[in-house]
This record gives C-alpha cells, sequence and structure tokens, in this order.
C-alpha cells in the first residue's frame, strides 16, 4: 500500500475534499469497506481519510479515483465541468497542493471532466531515493518536462536520468519509479502529464 503522510487535513481544500469522498461514498450506498475494496486499500485509511486524519498522497488518490470510476481532477474538484466549446485560463500556480512523498503537486485544470488526460505543475525536494519498496508506481502512462532545476529520474530496470530545465521524459508509470530533486539546494519543478492506462 503506498504511504499516506501523517499530517492532518487542516486546509479548507483538505476538508473539502474528505466530505467530497464521503459524500460521494454514501450516495452510492457504499459503506467504508466497499470503498476501499474498490481503491485496493484499507478501510482504516479511508476512515482516517475521511476524519481529517491523514493527508492521501497522490498515489493514494488515484486509487479512490479509480474506486469511484472518475478521474482525479474530477476527484479533487467538485464543480468538474467539460472544456467543449470552452477556453479556461489559469494564471500563476493553482491553490493548496497535494503533497505526495517527496513532493507536490498542484492540479491544472482540475475543474475540467472528459480529458483523456491530466496535468499538474510537480515539485521534487528530495536528492536520495526511498527504500524500492515505496517507490511509486500507478496505473497511468506519464510525462515529465522539466522547467527549473535538475530531475533525477530513477526506473526499475533502467539507469538513473538526469534531465535539466527544457529537457522531457515519457515512460510507464506501472514501472516502479523514484522522482528527485538533483540539487540540494533548488527543488526540481516540472509539468507533469498522465493518462490512466485504457
Amino acid at each position: 500500500m503506498p504511504p499516506v503522510t501523517d499530517r492532518p487535513r487542516t486546509t479548507a481544500p483538505h476538508r473539502e475534499l474528505a466530505e467530497r469522498i464521503r459524500a460521494w461514498r454514501e450516495a452510492r450506498g457504499w459503506n467504508q469497506q466497499d470503498l476501499a475494496s474498490r481503491a485496493g486499500f484499507a478501510r482504516s485509511t479511508l476512515s482516517k481519510i475521511e476524519n481529517g486524519q491523514l493527508s492521501p498522497t497522490f498515489e493514494i488518490l488515484l486509487k479512490v479515483a479509480q474506486g469511484f470510476g472518475c478521474t482525479l481532477s474530477e476527484l479533487v474538484r467538485s464543480d468538474a465541468v467539460r472544456l467543449s466549446g470552452r477556453l479556461v485560463v489559469e494564471r500563476g500556480t493553482p491553490g493548496a497542493p497535494l503533497d505526495s512523498t517527496g513532493a507536490r503537486l498542484w492540479p491544472l485544470g482540475a475543474e475540467l471532466r472528459g480529458r483523456p488526460f491530466q496535468a499538474m505543475l510537480v515539485e521534487f525536494s528530495e536528492t536520495a531515493p526511498p527504500p524500492l519498496a515505496e517507490w511509486n508506481r500507478h496505473e497511468t502512462d506519464d510525462m515529465l518536462h522539466v522547467l527549473s532545476g535538475q530531475l533525477v529520474l530513477q526506473t526499475e530496470g533502467y539507469a538513473p536520468l538526469s534531465l535539466d530545465p527544457g529537457d522531457t521524459v515519457h515512460f510507464d508509470g506501472t514501472m516502479p519509479h523514484s522522482c528527485l530533486s538533483g540539487r540540494a539546494e533548488q527543488p526540481c519543478r516540472c509539468l507533469y502529464v498522465f493518462a490512466a492506462k485504457t
């Protein structure tokens, strides 16, 4: 099971997300075990998320979205709308980030639904890789485009890659991987685009 952070969800966006997960679950007539089973993690983890005792990681949020049969952007933004016939502009860095192990993620266009892909700004600050058992793996096809700093991408079966601003890497998200900052004094910021595997 992917790790969850031990920071309570105290900000308004975190409380809203916890309430949305509970409301969606109850609207479907599911108990916590029903959703946890569909999402593939322990009921106790879901209980702590809904009660604001744990902040879910990116991997856990992906699993919750899969459990509901929706996209991550639909899960993190309640007022989801379709892009068809619309132009949506976002200026500056979006609001509260999602915290994951060694990273912070800001959803882009989170109010949009029906897209075959999702986009985020992501910032990597860790410089030492976690144990292999804690590397990320999720059911997505991924792309990272380095905006600033240096990205070190470690993947199972490949030599570590160092990427600089302007460099892009595409990879299978189901392959265990770890994203690190190549410079201790500067986090690495990337554009992250991913699509759920079909």
